[in-house]
């Protein structure tokens, strides 16, 4: 908020109809000539979503806080060829963006875009910020090119650390690759002229660290870093960071839920969602809950799903509760998760189809193989031991 006004620009907010109708915030963005955006992508992918009206004035659109793909880039670039695209990476624990990777404007390099990978990369270190690719057996020594390893972000700027000093320490950690300690003169602490100020207080001497962000990278030929998934369960949607091991604790501990696992899906549309498969349990627990067995099949687990949906949203954040919560047999919950491309509906999110404003989600049809008949489970990937019993 501070930059543009500090530069002596304008500063425009959009409202919150010309953000959620769509085609608007593109028509709201040319009428107001804005010249520079700092988005999100999922902000990035509404701006574009059904809009017709070109953004001439649009010079440079700043992203930052989620994977940046080609296919945004060639979204907004329809839409304002004169704008240069800045792909940004950096984390809560970093307080900035601490990286960048432009992309020219369409109007200048029309073919800059094509040479590209279908995802962004974080790009290089702004001024004095290192991106470093760690190897993630032998920390002391970093990757080659092309081999994928942890970021570590190297940066006086860092957050002191959190209230959890272990967390700090496993997070927050010393650099490694240079030499000893007193190869930097402190200047603080003895001013070149006269004594040191009042700032010595909160001074706590000359640091060289880094943040273990997490995420896992590689550097390509040029020594750029891209950005390849996360080292943990944890992913980001949306700007969110979200634990799916988290969902998936809170999912098998409702007492229908037998076996279940937590994946990131896309919808038609290629936007990342949340997607929740389970094994529900047999017998008289399921048939009180839900209905009994002379109650439709279809309908039984309709209400069992809105079930476990109200029961996740109070265990979790309303942007952790997965879009989508399917059941399956034991049979193709195996192949899920033995095999994702095996079982029908791993590669994207089943749709839900509306009906009188409410969804109803389009069950998958009940696998009726022996192995399933016999009742032989499959892999326990999350076990809800009381009722498995």
């Amino acid at each position: 908020m501070f930059t543009p006004l500090f530069f002596g620009a304008q500063l425009h907010v959009p409202t919150a109809e010309d953000i959620g109708t769509p085609g608007r915030l593109a028509e709201w963005m040319a009428a107001s000539g804005v010249t520079v955006t700092h988005l999100t992508p999922a902000m990035g992918q509404l701006l574009s979503a059904q809009a017709t009206r070109q953004i001439p004035s649009l010079q440079n659109a700043f992203f930052v806080g989620d994977i940046l793909t080609k296919r945004d880039c060639h979204r907004l670039q329809s839409l304002a060829a004169n704008v240069r695209i800045i792909n940004m990476y950096g984390t809560t624990e970093t307080q900035r963006a601490v990286s960048y990777f432009p992309i020219p404007p369409l109007s200048e390099d029309p073919t800059f875009l094509a040479a590209q990978k279908d995802i962004m990369p974080a790009g290089e270190g702004m001024i004095d910020v290192q991106l470093l690719v760690v190897n993630r057996v032998d920390r002391s020594i970093s990757c080659a090119v092309g081999e994928v390893g942890e970021i570590y972000v190297r940066s006086g700027g860092l957050a002191e650390g959190y209230l959890d000093a272990s967390s700090s320490a496993e997070k927050f950690v010393n650099n490694w690759f240079t030499e000893k300690e007193g190869q930097w003169e402190d200047t603080i602490v003895s001013p070149p002229n006269g004594q040191p100020g009042p700032e010595i207080q909160f001074w706590k001497g000359i640091r060289d660290r880094m943040y273990r962000t997490g995420d896992l990278g590689r550097y390509d030929a040029n020594g750029l870093v891209e950005c390849t998934g996360r080292a943990d369960d944890q992913v980001k949607i949306r700007g969110f960071r979200i634990e799916l091991g988290e969902i998936d604790t809170h999912l098998s501990q409702h007492p229908l839920v037998r076996e279940n696992v937590t994946l990131v899906r896309r919808d038609k549309d290629e936007e990342k969602v949340l997607v929740s498969y389970f094994v529900p349990v047999s017998g008289d627990a399921l048939d009180e809950q839900v209905g009994g067995s002379d109650d439709k099949h279809t309908h039984r687990y309709l209400r069992l799903i809105k079930d476990i949906r109200e029961y996740l949203k109070t265990k979790l954040p309303i942007y952790s509760v997965p879009t989508c919560q399917y059941w399956l047999s034991a049979c193709l919950f195996e192949r899920l998760t033995v095999s994702d491309s095996v079982c029908p509906f791993a590669t994207h999110a089943p749709q839900p189809k509306w009906e009188d404003r409410q969804a109803r989600l389009t069950i998958p049809r009940y696998c009726t193989t022996p192995r399933c008949r016999e009742g032989k489970p499959g892999r326990q990937t999350h076990t809800n031991r009381t009722s498995a019993l």
